[in-house]
């Protein structure tokens, strides 16, 4: 047995809209701007620290150790909801059709180039596949896909006039707002709006943590305009208990590459030998600022950043990303803070070992799950995960069910 042990632990949390949210991108100047689609862990993390500080018991130490992830829109019973992979793919026009994973065909395509017809899974139309337009955030239940997100409506306030304590003459402005509430098809009702989110953190400071969320009771922008009332507590994960682990994952993938190399194979593409749990991917479940050599901005986890983070040898296959630039604004201090380049949620990095990876290799890799990479993890950027779970299902992706 490996005496590497897991560094982190981590806690779901559930947060429970009580009126409309705004979490806009860019501060000053959010006039008609949408809001982010959900909760930035960057808000929890600046809650947190107001209310220690505001109770006279601010530790950067404590705050440097928390690592406070993004939390998405989620429904009644789910156990988690992700971003989608860029691999992702969904007939054109079509927002309530299949979506497929594109990935292991794809990448076995172009390192085998098989000369003989390929079969694509096709729309019933005809139809040419492409990114979902309308679709960010999905969770499974039952094997089944199932779409995850809030809508947004515009906000109409009336400006005060501190001197008078009236409104001001033709100072009218209209925020972007995330509803606070969510039509349920089964009850015919509407309930407020969820957001499923983790924080990674010690096991001492657990306890901590947990005394902490219910102390939360605003987050995102135009507190003093009534919007940001929030709930948050601890979510009792279930799914976490039953997970597969990452090796497992792995070997799930690689089985996956295993078949389909197979089959490239035979119609006469290049020979691939695919060792046995060595094909594995890594998923940005948030925005991530990655720098090479400590400074440099990169768009690329290359094998010797990997080989740094978690001393698994390995040859980066293919990479799925786009780029944004974020910043943010310090309401503590009442200024921008520092903009970086960063490469978005749903992109992914194809590793290949050229031996299976070990326990103590499975072990480094959920490590690398909770602590996150790159800059700025304590605010919910850096998520990552091992061998999404969007990658594991059948080839057919739903086709059959589709994406609810």
């Amino acid at each position: 047995m490996s005496e590497l042990t897991l560094s982190l632990q981590q806690m779901a949390v559930q947060i429970i809209a009580r009126s409309p949210l705004a979490f806009a991108e860019r501060k000053p100047g959010a006039q008609f701007r949408e809001s982010l689609p959900y909760v930035p862990g960057a808000t929890v993390f600046g809650a947190l620290g107001k209310y220690l500080a505001e109770d006279l018991r601010f530790d950067e130490t404590f705050m440097r150790r928390i690592r406070c992830h993004n939390a998405y829109p989620a429904r009644d019973g789910d156990a988690w909801v992700r971003p989608l992979p860029l691999t992702a793919l969904q007939a054109k026009g079509k927002t309530q059709g299949p979506v497929i994973d594109a990935l292991v065909e794809r990448i076995c395509w172009e390192r085998q180039m098989p000369p003989a017809f390929v079969y694509l899974p096709t729309d019933d139309d005809g139809r040419p596949w492409e990114l979902p337009s309308d679709c960010r955030f999905y969770t499974l239940k039952k094997g089944i896909l199932k779409k995850r997100e809030v809508s947004q409506r515009v906000l109409t306030r009336v400006a005060i006039n501190r001197q008078r304590s009236t409104a001001e003459d033709q100072r009218l402005y209209s925020p972007i707002v995330l509803t606070e509430a969510t039509y349920n098809s089964k009850t015919k009702q509407a309930v407020p709006s969820c957001f499923l989110g983790s924080i990674s953190l010690d096991t001492a400071d657990m306890s901590v943590i947990r005394d902490l969320l219910p102390h939360i009771r605003y987050l995102g922008g135009r507190q003093s305009t009534g919007l940001g009332a929030v709930e948050v507590e601890p979510y009792l994960d279930a799914h976490a208990a039953t997970e597969a682990p990452v090796l497992e994952r792995v070997e799930q993938m690689t089985n996956r590459f295993q078949q389909q190399s197979t089959l490239y194979q035979e119609w006469g593409g290049n020979a691939w030998a695919i060792p046995t749990r060595s094909i594995f991917t890594i998923n940005l479940l948030s925005d991530t600022i990655l720098l090479e050599q400590g400074w440099l901005p990169t768009q690329e986890l290359s094998a010797g950043m990997l080989e740094e983070l978690t001393g698994i040898k390995a040859t980066l296959r293919r990479a799925f990303t786009r780029t944004l630039t974020i910043g943010g604004w310090a309401t503590l201090w009442q200024q921008p803070k520092e903009t970086n380049l960063a490469v978005g949620m749903g992109s992914l990095y194809v590793f290949e070992a050229a031996q299976p990876l070990t326990e103590a290799d499975g072990i480094q890799l959920e490590n690398l799950q909770l602590s996150g990479i790159g800059m700025r993890r304590q605010e919910g950027f850096g998520q990552v995960r091992i061998c999404d779970a969007f990658h594991l299902q059948e080839p057919s992706g739903g086709k059959e069910e589709g994406l609810k």
